[in-house]
């Protein structure tokens, strides 16, 4: 068992903040995030004194909105010339919007996360599809909101095209960063996550799902979205390997990429990736590693298949044809359509056996496949409803492995696991606590992760294993495609299970 007090200083700060998941980049970064000055966009200026920028003179109306099927996906095309040794990228970009809401919407949000990176996005043109400049685009920290003259009628569809320009942020040494940053580069290792700029899921009596960031936990929310995406170099790189949410189509200097259906397109380069690949049904997996860390990529690829078999065989199956497990130079994991994070710190400290961080956080980032990238829900103010599942997917992971191989030790895998990632913090706390309502990471961490776990392990002892896993198969398979709520979670359970209000009142705040 790995005992703290044995740790590296930054590795004693990274097992402390641990959640599995990354988290968002800190409130503010040195400099106001600002639009910089570019054709039909807002200057600085502007921004300084208003929140509204001046519209252009030759601006247009909104164009007539085209009819759309109600169940088309926003679409986004994204044609990218990357610079991997500048760490620039300019990139031409068309939205189509279909709006499925259920009302007419009076403006669109763009979410534009690079914004909180002073310096790190350059809007070029903003404009409708037939070249009309945008105008009147409000910028509001990381947000664009384009007021439209006439509202969006449901089920019609409107197009942007955007062209700008990215000039990547480095990312700090764990050891000078108190939580992930995984947006940026390192010496060796260039990441491009929530890089684009894209529309948030809209719910009738709250609007577009675009909230404040927190210091700790994740903010964004994710609609489905169909993804194109045309990645040219701007020159050779000997040896560069790129991990992606799809895998690509290569011709030369040019990598193509379709992601259908997904939450967010997600990529990584680096001339020091090594690769381990593995065939689960009818899913490659692909093991990207550092040098050295040859036997923590091999274990990492063998996890996420056993936990792909696993989760397929208990909530359906993963419905895309690739997965990369991406070893990353930051804190903790991350998760995103097809692809996620695991920091190089549990590289580091992998020992040969699956009792360690390597092992469990594997799991429970290919858990967030279904729970995140399948299932979605708001990250900000309901975090549970991934997290905390994620979480006791770790369990379930064991238990099998155990079941399947059993470990003949005098500490089963699954009892070890109960200790190592949840007794020893003794979890407290609401489990449907938001990101906001917490004091630290810890408290955080210990109530929506951890208790978490403990109040599905409630649930399941109560139910008994043939109800709970038909509940959770039915949550899974019901909600697939769609932004989940809590009401949504406890009206299928109730379908499953009897009388739990007393469990809920022991893990949940009125």
């Amino acid at each position: 068992m790995l005992r703290f007090r044995f740790l590296p200083i930054w590795l004693l700060v990274f097992t402390g903040l641990l959640a599995a998941c990354a988290l968002p980049m800190p409130a503010s970064q040195p400099g106001a995030p600002t639009l910089p000055p570019a054709t039909a966009s807002p200057s600085p200026a502007a921004q300084a004194a208003s929140a509204t920028p001046t519209p252009p003179a030759a601006a247009s109306p909104t164009p007539e909105p085209t009819p759309a099927t109600p169940a088309a996906a926003t679409q986004y095309d994204l044609q990218v010339e990357f610079d991997y040794y500048a760490h620039t990228l300019a990139v031409r970009q068309t939205i189509r919007y279909t709006n499925q809401s259920g009302l007419a919407l009076p403006d669109l949000l763009l979410v534009v996360r690079p914004l909180r990176w002073a310096g790190s996005f350059q809007l070029d043109t903003l404009t409708w599809a037939d070249g009309s400049p945008i105008p009147d685009v409000q910028v509001d920290d990381y947000l664009l909101r384009i007021p439209l003259d006439t509202p969006l009628a449901e089920s019609s569809q409107i197009e942007l095209r955007l062209a700008y320009q990215l000039a990547l942020p480095a990312i700090p040494p764990p050891e000078q960063a108190p939580r992930p940053l995984p947006y940026g580069y390192t010496e060796r290792q260039t990441n491009l996550v929530d890089w684009y700029p894209y529309l948030p899921p809209y719910r009738p009596g709250q609007g577009w799902l675009a909230h404040d960031p927190g210091y700790f936990g994740e903010y964004l929310a994710y609609d489905l979205a169909d993804y194109q995406v045309t990645l040219t170099l701007t020159e050779p790189v000997t040896g560069l390997v790129l991990a992606a949410s799809a895998a690509p189509q290569q011709d030369d200097l040019t990598y193509t990429f379709h992601l259908p259906a997904a939450r967010a397109f997600a990529w990584s380069a680096s001339q020091q990736y090594q690769t381990l690949t593995a065939q689960v049904g009818e899913t490659t997996v692909t093991s990207y590693f550092f040098p050295y860390h040859a036997a923590g990529g091999q274990a990492v690829l063998d996890a996420t298949t056993q936990a792909v078999a696993l989760y397929n065989e208990l909530l359906g199956a993963y419905p895309r044809p690739s997965l990369s497990a991406v070893e990353a130079d930051f804190m903790d994991g991350m998760e995103y359509s097809g692809l996620y994070f695991l920091s190089r710190g549990f590289y580091d400290l992998y020992d040969g056996t699956p009792r360690g961080y390597l092992t469990a956080i594997a799991a429970h980032e290919t858990a967030h496949q279904w729970w995140f990238d399948q299932v979605g829900n708001d990250q900000a103010l309901e975090p549970w409803l991934d997290e905390a599942l994620c979480t006791y997917m770790e369990r379930l992971f064991y238990e099998r492995m155990e079941a399947e191989h059993p470990s003949g030790a005098a500490q089963p895998l699954v009892d070890w696991w109960w200790y190592f990632r949840v007794d020893f913090y003794e979890p407290a706390g609401p489990v449907n606590g938001t990101i906001y309502d917490f004091d630290s990471f810890r408290t955080y961490r210990d109530a929506v992760y951890l208790h978490g776990a403990q109040f599905l392990e409630a649930l399941r002892l109560q139910m008994g294993d043939p109800a709970f896993f038909a509940f959770l198969r039915a949550y899974a398979t019901q909600l697939s495609g769609r932004q989940a709520t809590a009401a949504d979670f406890f009206t299928i359970l109730a379908e499953y299970a009897g009388d739990t209000s007393a469990i809920q009142a022991a893990y949940f705040t009125p």
